[in-house]
Formats: C-alpha cells, sequence, structure tokens
C-alpha cells in the first residue's frame, strides 16, 4: 500500500517533494501496527505546503489549517474513525526529517529494541485507549532513548 501511495503522492505533488518515506509502525518489519500507513515527505520550505494542498486534496488528504505547525505539516487520509494514511510534510534535514528515519532506522536494525517499544505502545494503548495525547507523550521518553542509542 505505501509502494503504491508513494507513486500517487510522487506524480501529484511532482518538484514540490525532494524526498519521501514510509515511517511509523508499519515501516518497522516485525513491529505491531494499526492499519494506517505513516508518510514523512521533505520539501525545501514548509511554506511550499501551501502548493501541495489542492494536489493533496486530489488524492483524498485532508488539509487541516489548525495541523500546521512550525516543524510540520500534517495531512490525514481517509474518513476520521478510520484513516487509511497520515502524512507529515517537513523541511528537508530538519531534526523532525532525520531523527524520525533514524529512529525508524534503529528499530529496524535492533529487534531487541524493536519489541520493547511494542512492548510500550500496547502497554499504552491498554492505559490511554481515549487519550490519544497521553499515549503519544508516553512514548517520548523511549524514542529520545533510542536517539541517544543511535547516535552512539
Amino acid at each position: 500500500m505505501y509502494e503504491t501511495e508513494e507513486r500517487e503522492l510522487l506524480g501529484a505533488l511532482g518538484s514540490v517533494i525532494l524526498d519521501i518515506e514510509h515511517i511509523g509502525s508499519t515501516s518497522v518489519p516485525g513491529l505491531a501496527a494499526k492499519p494506517l500507513i505513516d508518510i514523512i515527505v521533505s520539501v525545501s520550505s514548509l511554506n511550499d505546503y501551501k502548493k501541495a494542498i489542492k494536489p493533496l486534496e486530489a488524492l483524498g488528504y485532508e488539509y487541516m489549517p489548525e495541523r500546521v505547525f512550525s516543524d510540520r505539516v500534517f495531512f490525514p487520509k481517509g474518513p476520521g474513525e478510520n484513516r487509511t494514511f497520515h502524512l507529515s510534510l517537513v523541511e528537508k534535514n530538519s531534526k523532525q526529517w532525520t531523527e524520525t528515519l533514524i529512529f525508524r532506522d534503529y528499530l529496524r536494525s535492533h529487534p531487541q529494541k524493536r519489541d520493547e517499544y511494542m512492548n510500550l505502545k500496547e502497554d499504552l494503548a491498554q492505559r490511554f485507549a481515549d487519550d490519544r495525547k497521553s499515549y503519544t507523550e508516553g512514548k517520548d521518553a523511549f524514542i529520545k532513548s533510542v536517539l541517544v542509542l543511535a547516535a552512539k
């Protein structure tokens, strides 16, 4: 599914995209995941998101002005209760871009850490089933620890 979506994104966004990567749990073999594909797209300037709105909407992504942040612009795809894709537009070589890929790649090459992360996510999902913010914040310390390990 990612590869098909990648082709569609490249065709729709053309020269706006500098790079595109499959991220998130579905990008790490052996990691339990919701049926949701996370994608990160790099652009030369975050202001390029304005050029991407109409082409992304044509592919079914939703532009949400409240999801324009200082380091990324978030576009979900699919009905609200059953999203199929989460796309983050970020600047190439930004902290958001590099740390996301470092974390993914570390989990891909370190099965023990991948499994620790999976166990943490399952625990957080049970404890915070209706609290997405707490679930996300609960992963933060682990992610930071992996980035420290990867830097070594």
